[in-house]
């Protein structure tokens, strides 16, 4: 069975903090993901550390997902400033929990093992905050599917770091059954869900940000997707991530209500067999 169903950062894009607890609360998930954005905004609002966590442990919530780390991959000065915001990504898992990062993914100028040696030095340091790293495709870039994510990963020899499957990016990126079967499941270190349609309406850019829709109501076959996970022994924890303009329009409370309704339908709809 997969694990804890999570409300992820930017599916109730820009609520304050306290309006992203209640939200997720009375929807009924289990935990949020968080950005340094939303973090930074609550303390300017005056809420402390101490307070965040109250406030999580009151709403019976826990941080899962913290996010996301770019440029990873470079070298010199644009590497050395995506570690400075990579800690500040430990910070917050040390102030008020967390089980993984994210990291999108990017060129691969410099080769599978120099990036996969990059991939290590992030798990080396994450690990020290008790973090698994996971590796996000995008069907735009280089790793654009769970085959070079995973070859990444697993050159690296790290146990802490593996894919995420972004059920958009996975249909969008040419991600095949085969390659998902030869993930470890231990290795899996999110799922997040959502549908869509194969339909290239604008960039892949344009529609990952803007024409996502609710699980089980695209072209994805996401309950299908949901049963072979599940069947391989994937127990990563579940964020529901749909970004589309129509949700936007709505508030936090609603827009949650939607993602975890659909999302229940779509796990009820994969398990039935």
């Amino acid at each position: 069975m997969l694990g804890e169903l999570y409300l992820c950062a930017s599916m109730v894009d820009p609520a304050p903090f306290a309006e992203r607890l209640a939200a997720a609360r009375d929807a009924g998930y289990q935990g949020i993901g968080l950005r340094p954005t939303h973090y930074k905004a609550a303390r300017a609002s005056g809420l402390t550390d101490a307070d965040m966590r109250a406030m999580l442990d009151d709403h019976g919530l826990k941080l899962i997902e913290l996010g996301f780390i770019a440029d990873w991959w470079e070298t010199g000065e644009k590497a050395a400033r995506a570690e400075l915001y990579e800690h500040s990504l430990y910070a917050i898992k040390d102030a008020l929990g967390g089980k993984h990062v994210v990291m999108i993914s990017g060129p691969i100028t410099d080769g599978i093992d120099a990036l996969a040696d990059r991939f290590a030095r992030v798990c080396d340091r994450a690990a020290e905050h008790g973090l698994r790293v996971g590796l996000e495709t995008l069907p735009w870039t280089d790793i654009h599917d769970v085959g070079i994510a995973w070859e990444i990963a697993s050159r690296s020899g790290r146990p802490n770091g593996g894919p995420v499957y972004d059920t958009w990016h996975l249909n969008r990126g040419g991600t095949t059954e085969e390659m998902i079967r030869r993930v470890p499941p231990e290795h899996v270190i999110a799922i997040q869900l959502n549908d869509g349609s194969y339909e290239l309406v604008e960039s892949e850019l344009e529609d990952t940000f803007r024409r996502r829709v609710l699980p089980g109501q695209g072209d994805f076959r996401i309950a299908e997707f949901v049963a072979l996970v599940e069947s391989l022994g994937v127990t990563a924890p579940t964020g529901v991530e749909v970004l589309n303009d129509e949700l936007r329009a709505l508030n936090a409370a609603e827009a949650a209500r939607l993602g975890i309704d659909a999302t229940r339908e779509v796990l009820a709809a994969a398990r039935k067999g």
